[in-house]
């Protein structure tokens, strides 16, 4: 027991005569904790029959010979120390205090005592952990740490989890948690009352076989992420589970079998896609005239390629339609198609949607000429009841719902009539499924004549597709029948708006550069009768910009 407790003079030490042996400890929490245990263990202790008892009445004086030297002068001190030795004597495993008499004691002996309980047993832990079912958010094994600990306080306390003090649930949570980390399990916080866990083991051949499965029915289109955890989980674990977080060993299984199939290992927008197609190095030559060697087939939507013929002049082996897809669009490849007058997208074809129709039944993808501009001599216009007039040329502004370019051509009765109709009140038009509304002729010019047979030949054209009539700081128009790649009075009307000093040779660069930043746009989705109708926009500081990048990267020169 403590026979004195001395402290040193600068107060930073304080030493214990335990049983005549002296110890010094530092005058700070952790060395008065390490104090009072030495001290209650060199308490001597009482065995009836198979219990070992400790004196409760010595081990309040061992703690408050620590952390009172000078005696205990108030009772918020007295409470204190019966605190402290509550929780020190359960951390050595002695319960709370019970009365001893005879005959179990002398009477000599009688008195308040604490009895000394067994340490959990490590065995009735592992064998409740064994038991412990499979989580629905993560692949785990899980055990709610109360179940435990009731049970670990039942077999050493005999009483329930809930009538233990706070010292003896100290004690038995920090010998469960030591055994549960001894058998490879984790503690998790996260939840109120807390839980082990344990890592499933995973099945990597399974999830390999799975995710293969998955991957070839895609056949090289992009596939959902949510899908390829779900398959890794399904195949490594025997089942889904809420969390897409896959153990390190099942996201290498993951990666490597994205990889092996042709995918990118990081997703993208919520899928993995499959790497982009690489050219072959004979294909990167010459691009644009391999595509304008190409014959193209004729389709109620117009000409267009066959998809299957780019890709046979491009060098490309077998690869999927997501792919093909990308292909077009991106690149060098898009950029040949549009100089060559194509779209960059692919549409679907049925054999009936040819011309002239084909035989069997399979869809085929095409790409369609950009501008597909009709040639119908027969195309008649009818504004005027029971009047109608032929229509060479018809071209709309589909977005601000106006005429770009209309020619009539009729009888003269029947052209003024047509026209009167038109131009007069501000009325709303349908022309085919287009509808237009001018205000008579504030923004178009008209332009008539007589034919030698009599007829009439009135044209109506918009002021901004008219080089001598336009406003230069609005944005304009330019016609395009679809035999060249520009429409001729591009240079010359963007020419006209800028301040910029822009060579002719320029041209083609302007033209590429200023669509991709959409300074360019294709009205009516490219068709028209007669003509199709660009829309260019005018602002000064974003087509500097086009010709500085230009002259930076030296695509142009002065």
């Amino acid at each position: 027991m403590i026979n004195s407790v001395t402290r040193a003079s600068d107060g930073n030490m304080i030493t214990l005569s335990l049983n005549g042996e002296p110890r010094t400890y530092s005058n700070d929490k952790e060395g008065k904790r390490q104090a009072i245990l030495d001290g209650l263990n060199a308490i001597e202790t009482m065995t009836v029959g198979e219990d070992v008892y400790l004196p409760s009445n010595e081990s309040l004086q061992v703690v408050a010979a620590v952390l009172y030297p000078d005696g205990i002068q108030t009772e918020a001190a007295y409470q204190t120390v019966r605190q402290v030795t509550e929780k020190a004597c359960a951390h050595l495993g002695y319960g709370g205090e019970v009365e001893l008499g005879p005959p179990a004691v002398a009477f000599a002996r009688r008195g308040v005592y604490r009895r000394q309980y067994p340490p959990v047993d490590a065995q009735l832990v592992r064998d409740e952990l064994a038991l412990a079912g499979t989580g629905s958010s993560f692949p785990r094994q899980e055990s709610a740490c109360t179940i435990l600990w009731n049970k670990a306080g039942l077999a050493v306390y005999g009483r329930h989890w809930s009538k233990m003090t706070a010292a003896e649930q100290s004690l038995i949570q920090t010998q469960v948690d030591a055994i549960a980390e001894q058998a490879g399990w984790e503690k998790d916080n996260s939840t109120a009352t807390g839980s082990y866990t344990k890592p499933l083991s995973v099945d990597a051949a399974i999830a390999r076989s799975r995710l293969d499965d998955l991957l070839r029915r895609e056949n090289g289109r992009p596939v959902l992420v949510s899908s390829v955890i779900y398959q890794a989980q399904l195949g490594a674990y025997g089942r889904g589970f809420y969390s897409n977080e896959l153990a390190p060993s099942l996201q290498t299984i993951v990666n490597e079998t994205l990889q092996a199939h042709g995918y990118r290992p990081t997703p993208q927008d919520g899928e993995y896609r499959p790497l982009p197609v690489m050219l072959a190095a004979a294909a990167e030559t010459n691009l644009q005239e391999k595509l304008a060697a190409l014959s193209p087939v004729m389709t109620e939507l117009g000409q267009a390629l066959l998809l299957r013929d780019v890709v046979d002049a491009l060098g490309v082996a077998s690869i999927s339609e997501w792919q093909a897809e990308q292909l077009v669009a991106d690149g060098r490849v898009s950029q040949a198609l549009r100089k060559v007058g194509y779209q960059t997208e692919l549409t679907w074809c049925q054999p009936y949607h040819f011309q002239p129709k084909r035989d069997g039944h399979e869809a085929q993808r095409v790409i369609l000429k950009e501008v597909r501009v009709k040639n119908d001599p027969t195309r008649k216009l009818s504004l005027a009841q029971g009047l109608a007039v032929l229509t060479p040329a018809l071209t709309i502004d589909d977005v601000d719902e106006t005429l770009v370019y209309l020619e009539m051509v009729g009888a003269k009765q029947s052209v003024k009539a047509n026209w009167a109709a038109l131009v007069g009140g501000g009325k709303v038009h349908w022309l085919g499924r287009k509808r237009i509304r001018l205000d008579g002729m504030k923004e178009h010019v008209k332009i008539q004549a007589t034919l030698p047979c009599g007829w009439a030949n009135h044209i109506l054209i918009h002021k901004q597709a008219s080089l001598k009539e336009m406003n230069p700081e609005q944005p304009f128009y330019l016609l395009d029948d679809g035999t060249q790649p520009i429409p001729p009075l591009f240079y010359p009307m963007l020419n006209k708006c800028l301040a910029l000093p822009l060579l002719p040779e320029w041209a083609g660069y302007l033209w590429e550069n200023g669509r991709a930043q959409e300074l360019i746009t294709l009205l009516d989705e490219g068709e028209g009768q007669g003509y199709a109708a660009w829309r260019v926009l005018p602002p000064p500081e974003e087509w500097q910009a086009v010709v500085q990048t230009g002259l930076a990267v030296g695509r142009i020169s002065f």
